[in-house]
């Protein structure tokens, strides 16, 4: 893919900067936000961005302190991600519009659905991580440290392992990929994570309302356990499960990935 096809920018708000990846060639259609999974960025939608730019206007965004985006201060909450989403509609000019998550992202995008329902035309969620308290607890307690760099590089050593361990599969391309953005988080890459551990999503999603909704499983999704955990909670979403796909279906698989969204956008206009 050459680069003429990614299109980069930024969105100015009171607290800092966002960073977006659009299609260069998308101009009309639907606007259709997406949120990444931490402690990623919007890279990895740069495989598909081109493909949704035929049928809708694609942005998919950096959460704060992921990525190009600045780190908010103070510490963010669930509600403030979900707030992020509204704040880049209005400063594209609209009202309504599609909204799709992966894992962390997810959970920022249901949260915005139960926030202000009626300004989306759908919500898509691929992996919503359904933790129970003592998931969450645990995960709060070890789960994530910082890492501190060091004279000799150990810092990347330990990136590399724990993404390989995370992932046994990844080829070294799409690994590097992530350990550019570990780093670009500047040590503590859990600022996100921390905050869906601190938010009782079970607890909060009795006040989801009417959204077209659809969740996404693949077979070989490492957080795939916890897809019927979401159909329970969810169940007047639909749900599509996509044989064969990891974490990175739009990175690995682009046109699968393309074709389910376009599926839900044109069922929802």
């Amino acid at each position: 893919m050459t680069p003429a096809r990614i299109a980069r920018g930024y969105i100015n708000l009171p607290w800092g900067q966002v960073h977006y990846r659009t299609a260069a060639a998308a101009t009309a259609g639907p606007l259709l936000l997406l949120l990444h999974q931490s402690p990623l960025s919007a890279r990895n939608y740069d495989r598909v961005l081109p493909l949704l730019g035929a049928f809708c206007r694609p942005i998919a965004v950096d959460t704060p302190g992921y990525g190009g985006s600045d780190l908010p201060e103070p510490t963010w909450e669930v509600a403030d991600y979900a707030n992020l989403v509204f704040a880049v509609a209005d400063r594209l000019g609209e009202s309504r519009f599609h909204l799709f998550g992966r894992a962390t992202g997810t959970v920022f995008a249901l949260a915005a659905a139960m926030t202000q329902p009626e300004r989306l035309h759908s919500l898509t969620l691929h992996g919503l991580p359904v933790y129970t308290a003592a998931e969450r607890a645990d995960r709060l307690a070890s789960f994530a440290p910082p890492f501190a760099p060091d004279d000799e590089g150990g810092h990347l050593a330990w990136i590399w392992r724990r993404i390989k361990g995370e992932y046994p599969w990844i080829d070294p391309r799409l690994a590097t990929h992530f350990v550019a953005d570990y780093l670009a988080t500047g040590g503590d890459f859990a600022t996100a994570y921390r905050a869906i551990w601190r938010w009782d999503l079970a607890g909060k999603a009795q006040d989801w309302r009417a959204v077209p909704t659809l969740l996404i499983a693949g077979t070989r999704d490492r957080i795939g356990f916890m897809h019927e955990r979401a159909v329970r909670l969810l169940p007047a979403a639909r749900t599509v499960t996509l044989d064969g796909a990891t974490d990175f279906v739009a990175e690995q698989e682009p046109e699968r990935f393309a074709a389910v969204l376009r599926d839900m956008i044109v069922a929802n206009r």
